[in-house]
């Protein structure tokens, strides 16, 4: 096999692991610590937090269709059509990134991980993805310390690069995290650039007057 017909296989296999949602077969074909395994990691997290807060059925009619034609591959999802194109590859020939929708795939991924403590609890940054109708996506992994918590993300904010405090439009989480346990909390925020401050917290239901807060650069 020639090397262009390598990379586009390459492509093909890549690409439909991800948009089927097989992403641990998607990351086989990712080179590690490029964007392309931060876009499997982001799309792997949101479909696992939403599974976990009960928001994981979708609808059949919305998958999308792929084509591919060399080193293009047309995606058709709901009425919209698009092209993803320009794949790039490491030395080992696994993909490192490619140009879709909205540019390069680097440009809308989180580039710095960040972990914390919030009233003795933990708060990591999963992922953070800018999609193509504008909206940045935030996924949180909230680890409960002794007690068991409720986070807020309903009431989350975004101070973003360009001076605006944008509030979350949207929020998936669990009602509650017990003690030691885990959950998602997925925030959007909508037309929101890169390079801001999510502002998060929550509370106990044993005691509401018990809260915590936590500040996630997202750059």
């Amino acid at each position: 096999m020639d090397p262009s017909a390598e990379q586009n296989a390459t492509i093909e296999a890549f690409t439909t692991a991800v948009f089927e949602n097989r992403f641990d077969e998607a990351l086989q074909h990712a080179s590690p610590g490029s964007a392309a395994e931060r876009y499997v990691t982001h799309q792997k997290a949101l479909a696992t937090g939403l599974s976990a807060n009960g928001e994981g059925q979708s609808d059949p009619s919305t998958d999308p269709t792929l084509s591919f034609d060399g080193d293009v591959v047309t995606v058709s999802q709901a009425g919209t059509v698009y092209t993803l194109s320009d794949y790039t590859f490491d030395a080992d020939g696994l993909v490192t990134g490619w140009t879709g929708k909205s540019g390069p795939v680097a440009n809308v991924l989180w580039t710095q991980p960040w972990s914390g403590q919030a009233g003795g609890n933990s708060v990591e940054l999963v992922s953070a993805y800018k999609a193509n109708a504008g909206t940045l996506y935030v996924i949180l992994k909230v680890t409960a310390g002794a007690g068991t918590i409720t986070p807020n993300g309903y009431s989350a904010t975004y101070s973003a690069s360009d001076g605006i405090t944008y509030s979350a439009g949207g929020a998936s989480q669990p009602r509650e995290i017990a003690a030691g346990s885990a959950g998602y909390v997925i925030l959007t925020f909508d037309g929101a650039p890169f390079g801001g401050t999510v502002n998060f917290d929550g509370t106990s239901p044993d005691d509401y007057s018990i809260s915590w807060a936590a500040s996630i650069p997202v750059v």
